[in-house]
């Protein structure tokens, strides 16, 4: 687990980190673009909505911002996100209409829609005061 800042800057360094974990795994360029579009739609969800610029509870740590952590596990990719932000589970956010004209359609939505159709499974709890937010996907050889 990796801890990064609830920031602009932080996104950088999470893209950063991710296709180093990409490379040193040797993961193939179709593996890794859903994954980099994932990590960047939900951090910068988090970032711009979600306040997780705020300390966490003194009994957990003093820094701010966002913990990732990627594995690669039996051939199954997984991307895990945490933050301290208000409780917000993506999955409830209903599905965007995609057949309205671009101009009538309502700001947001298209995020988590993207992310839900680019990966296998995509799952959200909130324990301890934390948002968590897994996304998986197979990796084929």
């Amino acid at each position: 687990m990796v801890h990064i800042a609830g920031s602009r800057a932080g996104i950088r360094r999470a893209n950063d980190l991710f296709g180093k974990f990409s490379a040193a795994h040797h993961l193939p360029a179709g593996a890794v673009w859903p994954f980099q579009i994932a990590l960047d739609e939900m951090l910068s969800n988090i970032v711009d909505h979600g306040g997780s610029a705020r300390p966490r509870a003194k009994a957990k740590s003093s820094k701010a911002g966002i913990d990732i952590e990627f594995r690669l596990d039996q051939g199954v990719l997984e991307l895990t996100i945490q933050d301290d932000a208000g409780a917000f589970d993506p999955l409830t956010a209903p599905a965007p209409d995609t057949t309205a004209p671009i101009e009538s359609r309502p700001v947001g939505g298209l995020g988590i829609y993207l992310v839900r159709r680019l990966m296998d499974a995509v799952e959200y709890e909130r324990k301890d005061g934390r948002n968590r937010l897994v996304c998986r996907k197979k990796i084929e050889a």
